[in-house]
């Protein structure tokens, strides 16, 4: 295809807009409010696998959970594909998914995650600095905004996904 010429260059001018493969920012859905919540004094990190997953049972109170699943399960998930790229994951699942540093902070500072973390008490043993910091990988600044919500029918599934998972 031959070169454009100058004049049409100039009447496309400044205001052209150059063509993206991005997709449009996603509005960020009106999330419930976090509330009921249960007082941190009644929360506790609990080890599933010591040093690599723990849990905080009783993190919300069940009508915050009624809430939030009804709330969700009003979101537009989508399939995820059967075969991934990879290094990606193997699952299938339904996903939402959304970029929200507003909500990442909210359920950060606004819940009892941020004190449980920054205080680290595993089994009525309080952490120190340097334990904490190995746990965490680092001190802790907060919550990822790409926000990711999961659903699991029948028949959908997380797979083994890196080669040297100790618990695979």
């Amino acid at each position: 295809m031959p070169p454009k010429s100058k004049q049409a260059k100039k009447a496309a001018g400044p205001s052209a807009k150059p063509v993206s493969d991005e997709k449009p920012q996603q509005q960020p859905p009106n999330w419930p409010p976090l509330q009921p919540q249960v007082p941190t004094s009644d929360l506790a990190l609990v080890p599933l696998l010591p040093n690599q997953i723990l849990t905080i049972p009783r993190f919300w109170t069940a009508n915050l959970c009624k809430s939030y699943v009804t709330f969700l399960s009003s979101l537009p998930l989508v399939t995820t594909p059967g075969k991934p790229k990879t290094g990606d994951a193997v699952r299938v699942n339904d996903r939402y998914q959304i970029e929200d540093p507003a909500f990442a902070e909210r359920l950060w500072s606004g819940t009892a995650l941020q004190k449980l973390v920054e205080s680290a008490t595993i089994d009525d043993e309080v952490l120190s600095d340097a334990e904490r910091n190995k746990l965490w990988g680092g001190k802790v600044l907060g919550l990822n905004s790409n926000i990711r919500i999961y659903r699991y029918s029948k028949g959908q599934f997380f797979d083994q996904h890196c080669k040297l998972c100790p618990f695979a």
